[in-house]
């Protein structure tokens, strides 16, 4: 999933590229979240319509895959929120109208477990080119993120929780993207600084960067397990693109999952409990969960419009 220019830079053209000799519907449900008490998978579900556009709208279902309910419908689409610690604060990039680049947005929720609880929104960035995948700091003082701007690459940024004083922490010529933060105050990311993608991780104010990977496969997409010692991520090394597990200094790697298909997106949950991620075949992609020590795996979404028409 390495992007190289602006026009990749479009989730859609990221996530989900549709045959083009497919006459049928293709849906794709794709995991961005889990709510805070742990109890329910957000997602994103992607729909082509008849003008050939395809629209995102947002949905949760509680992790046994029932109650399906919409959650936050803002702008075009939007995805990946991440909560503060006490759940009272959720910080997103969404697109406001088509076109437009993706921009970050902060909720204030009355119930921090359900995203269209939001009571106030604050717009965070204002069309410096999309940005994506904000996360909060272990204190909620300041939100990493990565963006495209000034260049065809992505480049990791940080700023404060109002969104003054963005500085870039990379710095590089090179692609880095998707920052998640730990309760230790360490960033993992990815980095193609190695020749490919690994994940690699640094400290909250850009020092010490380190490659946890450094394999010549394409590692992608690092989230942290809730006590900051593990790290779930995706990778092709098996010849297909599937989960593993690692610790926080890269030792103990062990593979989560083995399919023939797509797996990515891992998100875990703060109950440590659940990991949710995207299986994304030519049929399309739907949301799966497993638990960390690869039992219980379960498909929750099915190839069907949830659409809110």
């Amino acid at each position: 999933m390495k992007i190289n220019n602006k026009a990749a830079a479009s989730l859609l053209s990221l996530v989900f590229t549709l045959p083009a000799s497919s006459q049928e519907q293709v849906y794709h449900h794709l995991p961005v979240g889990i709510s805070p008490n742990s109890g329910r998978v957000i997602f994103q579900s992607w729909e082509k319509q008849q003008n050939g556009a395809s629209v995102a709208q947002l949905f949760s279902m509680k992790t046994d895959g029932s109650d399906l309910r919409p959650e936050l419908q803002l702008g075009v689409s939007a995805g990946w929120p991440d909560y503060t610690r006490d759940g009272k604060k959720a910080v997103l990039f969404a697109r406001v109208k088509s076109g437009q680049d993706a921009e970050l947005l902060v909720l204030d929720l009355s119930d921090p477990n359900d995203l269209s609880s939001y009571e106030a929104v604050k717009r965070l960035t204002f069309g410096q080119d999309s940005d994506f995948f904000p996360a909060w700091s272990p204190d909620a003082t300041e939100i990493v993120f990565y963006g495209h701007r000034g260049g065809d690459n992505g480049q990791l940024y940080l700023m404060n929780a109002d969104g003054s004083n963005v500085r870039n922490m990379s710095n590089n010529d090179v692609h880095e993207s998707d920052p998640t933060w730990s309760v230790h105050g360490e960033i993992t990311f990815e980095s193609h600084l190695a020749g490919n993608a690994d994940v690699w991780v640094m400290n909250g104010d850009g020092t010490g960067r380190r490659n946890l990977t450094n394999h010549p496969s394409q590692d992608h997409f690092g989230d942290w397990s809730p006590d900051g010692e593990q790290i779930v991520f995706s990778s092709d090394r098996s010849g297909s693109e599937n989960l593993y597990i690692m610790n926080r200094d890269g030792s103990e790697l062990r593979q989560l999952t083995n399919s023939p298909e797509i797996d990515r997106w891992p998100t875990w949950s703060r109950d440590g409990n659940t990991i949710a991620f995207d299986r994304n075949t030519p049929a399309g992609s739907n949301v799966v969960t497993i638990r960390p020590d690869g039992t219980g795996e379960k498909q929750l979404t099915k190839a069907v419009s949830y659409h809110i028409k």
